[in-house]
């Protein structure tokens, strides 16, 4: 058999390795990073920012791969936080137990909600969506329901117990959680790349290209849907189990649409196209909405910034780099 010349090999076969080896540097490096950070605040906003960043790549997946626009996040991230701190308080489950069964209720209803919602309207779909969250926020909030949910109070539990080998009070301390915010957004990152890069991926996209076509040609155009909605609910989840156990709140406000805008405008400001775009633009947003905040124009500041952004890099801030990328390999 003879090999071929080093010269000769496609050059995306001799990018992977380098690109694989940068990766994980990067992910190594970043476990460090609370160190090298002055106070709390830097911290908690760079926890914050990656929290966003993960409810953004929730909407960028699904925009990208069904052209359906999900603004109504929300709904799975509050559910999760709810589930963990309803299942302490009222069941005294450990921090763990809670988490991994709030994640399971949280699936289960993102996989009933995905199985009425795919068939409908891409407009309808987002109002449904958004309605959803916007009618749990007000369940939540019941005065009926004070005992379970903290009414519109929220609820504060103590969560007991460990979470990946750190103490769930540890939790608490925003250096503490940031190795669990890290890993969990490089595994979700790292997951929706294999999906969108698999046979699974491409057929989803296909079905946003043309639906009648792929169903004529014999594929199915409805479950494929169902399970990649049913995975986004999943992983907006985990950033809301995440919440709740690092600041032991769980709050109506969770399900805002605010919470949602957010995560939309996030998603468009890094770019729905790539797993790092939208991870960056909730870094980038919730940095923009803290420095904004501070000069007492927050919402003014921030929708010019967005409008900016739209107006003069559309496909996010990772395509100019992309751009020049692919001049320098044609150089």
């Amino acid at each position: 058999m003879t090999s071929v010349p080093l010269s000769r090999r496609p050059a995306s076969a001799m990018r992977w390795p380098v690109l694989a080896g940068v990766a994980l540097a990067v992910f190594l490096a970043g476990f460090l990073l609370p160190g090298y950070l002055e106070g709390g605040y830097l911290q908690s906003l760079l926890n914050n920012g990656l929290i966003t960043g993960i409810l953004a790549l929730c909407v960028a997946f699904i925009m990208h791969q069904c052209g359906f626009v999900l603004f109504g996040i929300a709904a799975y991230y509050g559910l999760a936080a709810y589930a963990c701190a309803i299942l302490v308080n009222s069941f005294g489950f450990s921090a763990m137990a809670a988490a991994a069964v709030a994640l399971l209720v949280t699936l289960a209803a993102a996989f009933l909600v995905g199985a009425i919602v795919i068939r409908v309207k891409p407009l309808a779909f987002m109002m449904i969506c958004l309605s959803l969250a916007e009618l749990m926020r007000h369940l939540v909030a019941l005065p009926s329901l004070r005992k379970t949910t903290g009414g519109s109070d929220g609820l504060l539990f103590m969560p007991e117990g460990r979470v990946f080998g750190i103490d769930a009070m540890d939790l608490l301390d925003t250096g503490q959680v940031w190795p669990l915010i890290w890993t969990a957004t490089w595994v979700i990152a790292g997951l929706f790349l294999i999906v969108a890069t698999s046979h699974l991926g491409v057929r989803l996209r296909a079905i946003k290209e043309n639906e009648e076509r792929m169903r004529f040609s014999g594929f199915d155009t409805y479950w494929p849907r169902v399970f990649a909605f049913a995975g986004v609910g999943l992983a907006a989840g985990v950033a809301g189990v995440i919440q709740a156990l690092a600041t032991g709140f769980a709050s109506p406000e969770m399900f805002s649409i605010i919470t949602s805008t957010n995560a939309l405008l996030a998603a468009i400001t890094g770019g729905v196209s790539s797993v790092v775009g939208p991870v960056m633009g909730g870094v980038i947003y919730t940095w923009a909405i803290s420095e904004f905040g501070a000069l007492g124009y927050s919402q003014l500041f921030t929708g010019i910034a967005v409008i900016l952004v739209m107006l003069l890099i559309p496909k996010g801030i990772l395509h100019p780099l992309r751009l020049l990328r692919r001049k320098g390999g044609r150089a």
